[in-house]
C-alpha cells in the first residue's frame, strides 16, 4: 500500500456538537460524527456506540488542563475535541497528558486522538504549529471563530483548511 500524498486528508468534515441530552436525536438525524458537551452517565457512550457503531464519538474539553479528562477515559472515546486550541503546544500538552490516562486506564499509547478546533485569534495567527505537534491530532477546525461569515470568516476558515492539510489531517466544521 502506498501512502496518501500529504494534504490528501484534508476533507472537510461536519463534526454535529451536542449536549448529552441531545446525542441520540443527533444521531438519527444522520450526523455522522458527534462531539458531546457535558457530563456524561457511566455506560452512556457505550450505549450509542451499540446502536451506531458506525459513527464517531467525541468528548469535549475546554483546554488542555481541563480537569474534566480524568474521568473521560473511562467510557472510551473515539477522541476528544480540544476546544478554544491556541496553539499547537495545547496539543502537544494535552497528548503528553492523555498518555498518562491511558497508562492509568490500561489503554494503548494513542488510543484517543484529538480534535483541535481554532477560537482565538492567537490559534489563526500560530496555525502551523499544528502541524507535527502531536501523532494524536487527527482534525483540525474552527470553534465558533468570531470573525464568522464574510471575508474574514472566509480568511479564518481558509487558514484553518491549510494547517490541517499541511498536518495531513482532516478539516472539520462544527455544526
Amino acid at each position: 500500500m502506498t501512502p496518501a500524498p500529504p494534504g490528501s486528508n484534508s476533507v472537510l468534515r461536519r463534526i454535529t456538537m451536542v449536549d448529552v441530552a441531545s446525542a441520540e436525536a443527533a444521531l438519527a438525524a444522520g450526523a455522522e460524527a458527534l462531539a458531546v458537551t457535558g457530563v456524561l452517565l457511566p455506560g452512556c457512550l457505550a450505549d450509542l456506540r451499540a446502536r451506531w457503531p458506525d459513527r464517531t464519538v467525541h468528548l469535549t474539553l475546554d483546554g488542555p488542563d481541563d480537569p474534566g479528562l480524568d474521568g473521560m477515559l473511562v467510557e472510551r472515546p473515539d477522541g476528544l475535541l480540544l476546544r478554544n486550541a491556541r496553539s499547537g503546544r495545547d496539543v502537544a500538552a494535552l497528548g503528553a497528558r492523555l498518555a498518562v490516562h491511558e497508562a492509568l486506564h490500561g489503554l494503548p499509547d494513542g488510543a484517543c486522538a484529538i480534535l483541535a478546533a481554532i477560537r482565538h485569534p492567537l490559534g489563526l495567527l500560530d496555525a502551523r504549529s499544528f502541524v507535527g505537534a502531536s501523532p494524536r491530532l487527527a482534525g483540525l477546525g474552527l470553534d465558533n471563530h468570531p470573525s464568522g461569515d464574510g471575508y474574514a470568516g472566509d480568511q479564518a476558515r481558509c487558514l484553518v483548511r491549510l494547517a490541517a492539510a499541511a498536518a495531513d489531517v482532516p478539516a472539520f466544521a462544527l455544526v
